[in-house]
């Protein structure tokens, strides 16, 4: 009989526990709009604020709330139950802000987004984006976040740090990488720094699994990227003192700016530039890791938003040629 008794008290403490767990903290998670249950409780596991994702998707199917959670900034206690969770989720965060970074934006133009928001101080977030310190605490082994700031939809609270504003980012950066099928995690940076190129010379979805082939089939045979992308993105961020307010913004490069000195010059260096060049977006990334099965080696901008490409020199500097006289 005490055996039973014991059982019964046992089996009520750990029902109590589940229902409402000891307090073991709290943390401040933010849910980008859009995310489905799946992506919300990959968020809240990544934090530990729940502790079994099957549990929590199983409650979350049986209460039928999924299509009612909703996105925003949340501070919830380590190890909630998941009922509390979803009963929390669907009645919103705290955040009131809701700021979209688009693809292909650089650290510079982010940061201008969210301080025009009063999120963030510029200065200080665009530092801490190349502070090795921080950026090793975010278990990253790079020398800036440059491209690692996940372009989407955001609901921020102007009660948020700067440094959780970016974590908030990564988070969603290192989400999106779990859909994309990396045989070798280290070859990540390698992948995200061709993505951004891709990102800033493709216009049109179907065409950047083509535009990311012709840079690896450079890459293969030797040949130097001589993306235009890099030489604006010297113009831009690296080097802005440099040049006008009007060069910088400027749509066409000179012979002048193809020679600027600079390691992110892909007409005068072979291989990748030191770090991606823009914050690319998922299509982006797919596109290097599936890219299409073509050989050409060339691509030259028709003045639509489209590219013709080629296979030979001569037949791209006659691309060149003629479009040129279009545009």
């Amino acid at each position: 009989m005490k055996l039973k008794i014991i059982a019964f008290v046992t089996l009520i403490l750990m029902f109590l526990v589940w229902l409402q767990p000891i307090n073991l903290g709290k943390v401040e998670i933010t849910i980008p709009k859009g995310a489905n249950g799946r992506a919300i409780v990959e968020y809240l596991s990544d934090d530990h604020v729940v502790r079994d994702v099957s549990e929590f998707l199983f409650w979350l199917k049986i209460t039928g709330k999924e299509k009612y959670l909703k996105s925003g900034t949340y501070e919830l206690s380590k190890y909630k139950n998941p009922v509390y969770l979803i009963d929390i989720l669907t009645r919103g965060g705290k955040s009131d802000i809701i700021v979209t970074i688009p693809e292909g934006l650089t650290i510079h133009e982010t940061a201008d987004i969210l301080a025009i928001k009063g999120l963030i101080n510029k200065e200080h977030f665009i530092n801490l984006c190349t502070d090795q310190a921080f950026i090793r605490k975010l278990e990253l082994n790079i020398s800036t976040l440059e491209g690692y700031l996940f372009p989407d939809t955001y609901s921020f609270s102007t009660a948020q740090t700067d440094t959780a504003i970016i974590k908030t980012l990564i988070v969603n950066f290192n989400h999106h990488l779990k859909g994309l099928d990396l045989s070798n995690p280290d070859s990540v940076n390698k992948i995200l720094i061709l993505a951004s190129l891709v990102e800033k010379e493709a216009r049109y979805e179907d065409e950047r699994p083509i535009i990311a082939r012709v840079f690896i089939n450079r890459l293969r045979t030797n040949r130097p990227l001589e993306s235009c992308a890099t030489v604006f993105y010297v113009l831009k961020s690296t080097r802005p003192n440099d040049y006008q307010n009007k060069d910088i913004h400027k749509t066409k490069l000179t012979e002048k700016d193809l020679k600027i000195n600079s390691p992110y010059n892909t007409y005068l260096n072979l291989g990748l530039p030191p770090s991606p060049i823009c914050s690319p977006g998922y299509g982006s990334l797919k596109a290097v890791i599936a890219p299409a099965d073509v050989d050409y080696l060339y691509f030259v901008a028709k003045g639509d938003g489209h590219h013709y490409f080629s296979k030979t020199y001569r037949e791209h500097l006659q691309a060149k040629e003629y479009y040129n006289e279009k545009k």
